[in-house]
């Protein structure tokens, strides 16, 4: 029975089987040096996941003392001592359905690095909860920063010592050609000889530089087609044609932010990121002479504008949310964003804790190889490991992320046809940032409940929003066309959306990754498939707008916030910051 409950809970995901020692686990082995597993659970939990005691015995009998095992899941969802693995964890933890800040991908892929040419027979062991998404985004950063990449071969590791006997027998069985593909070899060889030698070009640039290529570096496709053929199972990444319905492939990494992040990571391991962002040049290298400096200039931005297209739903729906909104708004009277605006589409942005991106930062610049941004300088030692600034509860005891703003629509925009589609009407909702009045209004909510005001949102447990911050600062709209959220565009940004109290959608971003340095303003769009578990009324989303500017002549960015935005504010604390044309008046909330 608990058999059955662990296959059902994998899912998609491949399992590895190992007679020998009668044990199967959530777990594949993505490289022969880097396994993927689900969370090792103890008692309730170990039912229907990995039974802990399994996972060591597993690991121990195959690789000895040879493996390091990297945890993702934070101390709120999942906790495990180390001493469980003999001490050789690292804990990158961040919240589930989620991206980490991403000077994690670099701290990661180098501790593996450093890990794993230590010795070939080392492997590294990643899982989150699921052993899927945050452990597939930090196995893919990790292939993402080798130097080549060669088209995967069967894995010595997946095959235990017996059955690589008959893969080896059947290999060699595949290349021996029959005897009729013998005899027309032979021919083809002998009447063709001579014609290759007189066609042959001399100097053949094009051959003789396919004859000395190398492996290159890998490309994100490339990592995240592996991992997905190692994780899911068979059948369910089959991308056979001729298969009734032509099964759509599930993918080891489907979050988009995830897949998101990872294509950042690949332009900076490419030396094509936002110039300055951790103090890099946009130069082929990647890299700059200024690498290390402990000043790094944050360049700031203002978010303007969020623009929302809905296809129209049918009354019953519109009033299912309208009496979902209700019932969840109890109790709030007087402090609710959306309680007397019908249904009113409105969004939070969050970014995780600033003194913990930060102590990241500051990591990620400290250890920077200054050849290879996916490369320690130092050679590995557990001393050197970035764990320390996990090695207590701080940061993920709680919720990790913090939420600074809010914009809402202001609801005058009527429906209108869909062009593709004549019967289906579409609202469109444009999302502004909070005028200084409603900034009022929320600032009078009690603290408490402010605290718990986002957590009622979430469509399930393992997906619940982030806590309150008290770290930000908004500008109301004070003038037209210059109003928005100011924030360091290097910077992490979640936007949240809601239609009432109900969620939506969310979606991760880094707005230098979508802006050009000279152009003053610009804007992205991303269709429903792009956007985070768009649930419930987030299916009817048809795309989503992001619109954005530089700060300029009228915002001096060095007064804003220091390097690492180390001046928090109270939670009591009013900012009034005088600007040129304008004042920026908030509260952190």
């Amino acid at each position: 029975m608990a058999e059955y409950l662990r296959r059902f809970v994998s899912g998609g995901k491949a399992r590895f089987r190992d007679p020998n020692l009668d044990i199967e686990l959530d777990l594949a082995y993505v490289t022969d040096q880097v396994i993927v597993m689900g969370y090792p659970a103890a008692g309730l939990e170990g039912l229907y996941r990995n039974r802990r005691e399994d996972a060591q015995r597993f690991l121990t009998a195959r690789h000895g003392s040879n493996f390091w095992v990297f945890n993702f899941c934070p101390v709120k969802e999942n906790f495990y001592d180390k001493s469980v693995f003999e001490g050789r964890v690292s804990r990158y933890p961040f919240p589930d359905h989620h991206i980490p800040p991403l000077a994690i991908l670099p701290l990661v892929s180098r501790e593996i690095h450093a890990w794993l040419t230590g010795s070939k027979d080392r492997v590294a062991v990643l899982h989150c909860k699921a052993g899927k998404g945050r452990s597939g985004t930090l196995v893919c950063a990790y292939l993402l920063s080798l130097d080549t990449f060669s088209p995967p071969l069967p894995l010595e590791n997946s095959h235990l010592e017996k059955d690589w006997v008959t893969v080896r027998v059947d290999d060699c069985i595949q290349v021996i050609p029959n005897d009729a593909g013998l005899e027309e070899l032979v021919e083809a060889t002998t009447s063709s000889a001579s014609s290759i030698v007189e066609e042959r070009p001399s100097d053949s640039p094009d051959e003789s530089q396919n004859m000395s290529s190398k492996p290159t570096a890998p490309t994100l496709q490339q990592v995240l087609d592996l991992h997905t053929s190692r994780r899911m199972k068979a059948s369910s990444n089959s991308t056979n044609t001729s298969d009734a319905g032509q099964r759509k492939v599930k993918a080891g990494v489907s979050i988009p932010s995830q897949r998101r992040w990872l294509l950042y990571w690949s332009r900076l391991l490419a030396g094509q990121g936002p110039p300055g962002m951790w103090g890099l040049s946009n130069v082929e290298s990647g890299l700059s002479n200024g690498s290390n400096s402990p000043s790094i200039f944050r360049r700031k931005m203002r978010i303007t504008e969020i623009s929302l297209r809905l296809r129209g739903m049918s009354g019953i729906k519109t009033g299912l949310v309208r009496a979902a909104s209700l019932l969840m708004d109890r109790g709030k009277d007087g402090r609710s964003l959306i309680s007397r605006g019908n249904n009113r589409v409105w969004a939070s942005l969050a970014r995780y804790d600033d003194d913990l991106v930060g102590a990241l930062e500051r990591w990620e610049q400290s250890t920077r190889d200054t050849t290879n941004l996916g490369k320690r300088k130092w050679s590995f030692e557990a001393s050197e490991s970035v764990d320390g600034i996990f090695a207590s509860d701080k940061w993920d005891k709680e919720k990790m992320v913090r939420t600074f703003a809010r914009m809402e629509d202001d609801g005058k925009l009527q429906p209108e046809m869909n062009s593709a589609d004549e019967n289906v009407k579409v609202n469109s909702y444009v999302l502004r940032p909070l005028t200084e009045e409603r900034w009022v209004e929320i600032r009078k909510a009690p603290p408490e409940e402010e605290e718990e005001e986002e957590e009622v949102h979430s469509p399930e447990a393992s997906v619940n929003s982030e806590t309150t911050s008290i770290y930000s600062i908004s500008q109301p709209v004070t003038r037209a066309g210059r109003g928005g959220i100011i924030v360091d565009s290097y910077r992490e940004l979640r936007i949240k959306l809601y239609m009432g109290q109900v969620f939506m959608t969310w979606l991760w971003f880094i707005p230098a990754f979508h802006i050009a340095p000279e152009t003053p303003s610009s804007s992205f769009i991303l269709a429903r498939d792009e956007l985070d578990l768009p649930i419930g009324i987030g299916k009817h989303i048809i795309d989503l707008e992001v619109k954005m500017e530089w700060c300029q002549d009228d915002v001096d960015d060095t007064q804003l916030e220091t390097t690492q935005m180390d001046q928090p504010l109270s939670g009591a604390e009013t900012v009034v910051a005088s600007l040129a044309g304008g004042v920026e008046v908030g509260q952190a909330v």
